[in-house]
């Protein structure tokens, strides 16, 4: 009660509120409780690529979802002068990208039970954050309360949205924002879980309404992880009457690609599509990065990363595991009879892979950096 007290008193006092949306449970009873807290607070939102969907992507109040805080997103954060932390994943390293070089200047309130890991010699519960006021709580738990003692207020701040068009060049390499749109057009209103994405997924093109719209991301960044967890997703999925649907990288494919002989041994209904940019791009970009702070040529940050000569067979490889397996796509028009074959092939209760050739920025989590 003391806990819940002093942070009514914060959030009632602050005037620039801001909520970082974490952990929470995927019931649509918790989203909107969120939401709800949200409006009556008047707070930016900003929700955790890791965690999933947790608000709105399209609300007015969401300011993006967070792999790194870009420019803008620090400079909402820098301004506000209060911060609801409601579990969100690595507070200390968020913080501190927003303010790297001097003291946070924002009250903070911590919603987590994070401070029972708190105890282990490898330090893996990674940096401990600045807290003003610590609600020894699993957010769920805390968000009716605080919502029901906060006293009402108008929205503070709404984030501009990009207005984005539904029709992407056909012409010149694929795009994941080709991906999108031709998937929408596919699907319909068919309800769909996008299991897995890769960073560069372009959220203003597909906005989550919903609590199992998407599901997150590994922590660490790491390349093989996505046919594992887009398999374990789609089976938790299994008979939901919802649609699983998996965006991965060619090298995060390649890496676990016998897993899905687990998907086609179990008939686990799963479409996932290949965002194919024929190299671990985003290792290019860090030896990009690497290069240009030694002083090195950084045309050959492809060396030991690109995916060529020859380049690997997907769709067979997908094939040679027991699934249906279509590409290499390279077109607008191929892209979408693809997707409506891969798509009835999981409406059929059937796994599909698709082989779609991007452009070499269309897959890497460097373009995710500040996208909804």
């Amino acid at each position: 009660d003391d806990a819940l007290l002093a942070a009514t008193a914060v959030l009632d006092g602050g005037r620039r509120p801001v909520i970082l949306s974490g952990r929470f449970e995927r019931t649509q009873a918790a989203w909107n409780a969120r939401v709800a807290l949200a409006e009556k607070l008047g707070a930016v939102v900003f929700t955790d690529f890791k965690a999933g969907a947790t608000f709105p992507t399209n609300h007015p109040q969401h300011g993006g979802s967070i792999q790194f805080l870009n420019d803008e997103q620090k400079e909402i954060i820098r301004a506000c002068d209060v911060i609801l932390s409601l579990d969100w994943i690595d507070l200390a390293g968020t913080l501190g990208q927003a303010w790297p070089d001097k003291d946070v200047s924002a009250s903070v309130i911590h919603a987590s039970i994070d401070e029972y890991a708190h105890n282990g010699w490898s330090m893996d519960h990674q940096g401990l954050p600045p807290v003003d006021v610590t609600l020894l709580s699993p957010p769920d738990e805390a968000v009716p309360l605080l919502t029901t003692m906060l006293s009402p207020r108008k929205p503070v701040l709404a984030v501009a949205h990009k207005v984005v068009s539904d029709d992407p060049d056909p012409r010149g390499k694929l795009t994941l924002e080709h991906v999108a749109v031709a998937l929408k057009k596919i699907v319909k209103e068919d309800p769909v879980s996008l299991v897995r994405l890769p960073g560069g997924w372009p959220g203003d093109q597909w906005p989550f309404t919903g609590p199992l719209d998407f599901f997150g991301y590994d922590g660490g960044g790491g390349i093989g992880s996505g046919p594992g967890m887009a398999i374990g997703s789609a089976l938790a999925l299994k008979d939901s009457g919802r649609l699983a649907v998996a965006v991965i990288g060619d090298g995060d494919f390649l890496m676990s690609v016998n897993a899905f002989w687990t998907a086609a041994h179990y008939k686990i209904p799963l479409l996932t599509i290949v965002a194919n940019n024929q190299s671990y791009f985003n290792d290019e970009m860090h030896q990009d990065r690497v290069a240009r702070a030694r002083g090195r040529n950084p045309e050959s940050r492809w060396i030991g990363q690109k995916i060529t000569d020859p380049n690997p067979d997907l769709a067979k490889l997908a094939e040679a595991q027991g699934l249906v397996g279509i590409g290499p796509i390279n077109t607008s028009d191929e892209l979408t009879m693809a997707i409506a074959d891969g798509v009835a092939v999981l409406r059929d209760g059937g796994t599909c892979v698709i082989d779609v050739r991007v452009g070499p920025r269309g897959a890497t989590a460097a373009t995710m950096i500040g996208r909804r």
